[in-house]
């Protein structure tokens, strides 16, 4: 397993979270399970506005480049 941020992707269809959405930090196998596991966790109490896979990036975070314990929030 690996640490993902999952970002919203900058424009017009995802403007509400893209300005003032936090990121969220993932545990995932790869990249597409952490943009899955985000769309189905923001989804789940949804109605109005779904997402897609489509509206997120992933950045990969390194946790061997951290010499001292961190809180991720």
């Amino acid at each position: 397993m690996k640490i993902y941020e999952v970002i919203a992707q900058s424009g017009p269809r995802n403007v509400v979270i893209a300005q003032g959405g936090p990121s969220h930090v993932v545990i995932a196998r790869n990249e597409e399970e952490a943009i899955e596991a985000t769309v189905k966790h923001l989804n789940q109490f949804q109605t109005a506005h779904l997402f897609k896979t489509s509206d997120f990036r992933v950045s990969a975070i390194d946790a061997d480049k951290f010499s001292e314990p961190m809180i991720i929030d």
